[in-house]
């Protein structure tokens, strides 16, 4: 035996590493029995933490399933975004909608990309608003329409009547294009 080696049979005689056959079979299917319970413990373990975290409300704010409205959006070739009146959330919210769909008309059949640029049309707090959308409640493009116009609706509760606008009168000293102007804008 060469220096620094020792026998089988050297091995097998320290009772420290001498395991006898039927020995070794029994740890072999304890080890068998172990391995499918830890695996069965470690899943349930994952079970548990992912209904945690669901209850916490908290996801993976990396996970890009998590950003997206839409998932899987496929733009048309050469297809460029127009260019939309951001909406603040201080107008009419049907308004905006009428002007959002006549410049998207010729895509108007593909609801992914009609909900995918909306969020191009959208500023200050109606992106926020959209950015909070969830994916599982929002499904199609009308479920957008009517989400976006059922927040704003109180915009078109706001819209001042005919009495009001024949109730407005121009101002002592205030030109008339003044006049114009705040009518226009009320």
């Amino acid at each position: 035996v060469q220096p620094g080696f020792t026998s089988q049979q050297e091995n097998l005689d320290d009772p420290k590493n001498a395991y006898q056959g039927s020995n070794l079979l029994d740890d072999v299917s304890k080890v068998n029995v172990v391995v499918p319970q830890l695996e069965e413990a470690q899943q349930k373990f994952k079970a548990i933490e992912d209904r945690l975290s669901m209850m916490e409300g908290g996801k993976d704010p990396l996970d890009l399933a998590n950003m997206c409205l839409v998932p899987n959006v496929m733009l048309p070739p050469k297809f460029k975004v127009p260019d939309f009146e951001k909406y603040k959330g201080l107008s009419c919210p049907k308004n905006h909608l009428i002007m959002y769909n006549r410049k998207m008309a010729f895509f108007a059949n593909d609801d992914k990309l009609m909900m995918h640029c909306f969020q191009d049309s959208l500023t200050g707090a109606s992106l926020n608003w959209y950015i909070q959308l969830e994916g599982s409640r929002i499904r199609s493009w009308r479920d957008l329409a009517n989400a976006f116009i059922k927040q704003y609706r109180y915009n078109i509760d706001m819209a001042p009547d005919r009495i009001q606008l024949q109730n407005m009168s121009q101002k002592e000293g205030e030109s008339f294009r003044v006049y114009a102007q705040r009518w226009r804008e009320l």
